[in-house]
């Protein structure tokens, strides 16, 4: 589904620049203040594939992963481990080679994140866990009808005892990209939503409408566009001037999406 966005946003490109390079619009507030940055190795499926952009370098790209045996545990469990969280992306996954993960840092410190696509949100147990992925997602965003066409992301940074999750419904973003929300999140005060960007910056510094998803833009909880990834050709992050801690969290999340399509290849 990723695939086939990105063939018609490519055939959107051509007709609107006449073959020159696309930048994707972003909101005035992440235009104001940013960096750049153009992303390396992303070719497609590669063996010891890595990703290079700013000061971020990925570890190799593994795919199909595995840890703590083939057993599955919902985050609705109170008191689930970092383990309980990483056997909750099942063999049944990670058979059909859906599943990346990777290490990403500055050199000075890193994060673990793990990818899954073609993920069934009813995986997802509820409970009574407060901070459930799902769970804040409905509540504060009022998301809901997740499909089995949900990537999935865990992010495990330095400091958080549990992981950062991230859900982006491709199902959605294809029916309805103008209005869609994905969401990153690791409790209902610390969280980013994640909108389509259907938008190009001009040369005259205006935007004008794509038709079809270039990339995300992900927003604090006060709405606040703190980062960007195109996903056009190799890619592009553009970071917000946020702090060290919260750039490695962005970084991360930009990174498992330039993956995504990657990923999708290989099903």
């Amino acid at each position: 589904m990723i695939r086939s966005m990105m063939v018609a946003a490519f055939g959107s490109m051509v007709l609107m620049t006449a073959c020159a390079p696309v930048k994707i619009g972003v909101s005035d507030s992440l235009r104001q203040a940013h960096d750049e940055y153009k992303v390396a190795g992303r070719q497609g499926v590669l063996i010891r594939q890595k990703l290079s952009f700013g000061e971020f370098n990925t570890t190799v790209v593994s795919r199909s992963w595995t840890k703590g045996g083939g057993s599955k545990f919902g985050i609705g469990q109170m008191g689930a481990t970092a383990e309980d969280f990483q056997n909750l992306i099942s063999l049944e996954y990670i058979k059909r080679k859906q599943t990346v993960q990777f290490d990403l840092g500055d050199g000075r410190q890193s994060a673990s994140t793990y990818c899954v696509t073609q993920f069934n949100a009813k995986d997802l147990e509820l409970g009574r866990h407060t901070n459930s992925v799902l769970n804040i997602g409905m509540d504060l965003l009022k998301l809901g009808g997740w499909s089995k066409h949900t990537y999935y992301v865990q992010i495990y940074t330095p400091t958080a005892a549990r992981p950062w999750e991230m859900l982006i419904d491709n199902q959605a973003v294809d029916a309805r990209s103008k209005t869609y929300t994905g969401l990153l999140s690791l409790s209902k005060d610390q969280y980013y939503s994640i909108v389509p960007v259907t938008t190009v910056e001009k040369k005259n510094g205006n935007t004008g409408s794509a038709w079809a998803v270039l990339g995300f833009e992900f927003r604090d909880s006060a709405g606040k566009a703190v980062a960007a990834v195109s996903l056009v050709d190799n890619g592009m992050v553009i970071m917000g001037k946020v702090g060290a801690e919260e750039r490695l969290l962005l970084a991360n999340a930009c990174a498992a999406l330039l993956l995504q399509q990657d990923i999708s290849e290989k099903v």
